[in-house]
């Protein structure tokens, strides 16, 4: 309550998010949205009894008090993923998929339980197998303030090189060449994470080899 000074007592959320049959669950990594109602939610992971790895989110109504998880992810081996509310009630889980080549999609009405393929799901958007960053942002259009998605990743089917940003203008539907701009060529681990600084620029933290950085985008670089 005084912005991280001080902290209070830590508690376990673990028996109300994990199904005890499953092997690992972890939430992230990368951010967590606050949906229009108020609902807290995390991209999360578990390994199920056999071991088979399930993107899935878990997500609280009383502002963190509790915690509602044990919910069964949209495909089997995807990790590590990220979750944004496209439309009011409607999440978009944006997943790092171990088959490799692209990233897949799902969308939920319900808070997961029951999800739909996105049209946009392995080949929309290439990957490596890496985390990559998804938020949606009110920024400045042409001078038009309206929501845009940011995705952040290393734009490569083979290596974690090519850092890219892209803007999709339609919460997800599409993801045009025209709008997507190269911030960084080089090799690197190539975890990131995007913020909003303001209506007209983002913000994107992520790795190299043994080093952070921290890069500040104009908006109007990557929607062309």
């Amino acid at each position: 309550v005084d912005d991280g000074v001080t902290w209070s007592r830590p508690y376990s959320i673990t028996s109300q998010i994990k199904d005890p049959a499953w092997h690992l669950f972890f939430q992230g990594p990368g951010n967590g949205i606050v949906m229009k109602d108020g609902k807290l939610v995390f991209a999360a992971q578990y390994w199920d009894e056999k071991k088979v790895p399930y993107s899935s989110i878990i997500y609280s109504d009383d502002r963190g008090s509790t915690w509602k998880g044990k919910i069964r992810g949209p495909k089997s081996n995807t990790t590590e993923s990220q979750v944004v509310e496209t439309r009011p009630g409607t999440l978009m889980l944006n997943m790092r998929d171990n088959r490799g080549g692209f990233r897949s999609v799902a969308t939920t009405s319900d808070m997961g339980l029951k999800w739909t393929e996105h049209q946009s799901s392995y080949h929309a958007l290439v990957d490596p197998v890496c985390m990559g960053s998804l938020i949606k942002a009110r920024v400045k259009v042409k001078g038009q303030s309206r929501d845009v998605l940011f995705f952040s990743n290393p734009a490569s089917v083979s290596g974690r090189v090519n850092m890219t940003v892209r803007a999709s203008l339609d919460l997800g539907e599409t993801w045009l060449p025209a709008h997507q701009l190269c911030y960084d060529e080089r090799s690197g681990y190539g975890y990131s994470c995007i913020t909003a600084l303001d209506e007209e620029h983002i913000g994107i933290l992520y790795e190299g080899i043994r080093e952070l950085y921290f890069v500040r985008i104009p908006v109007q670089e990557i929607i062309k």
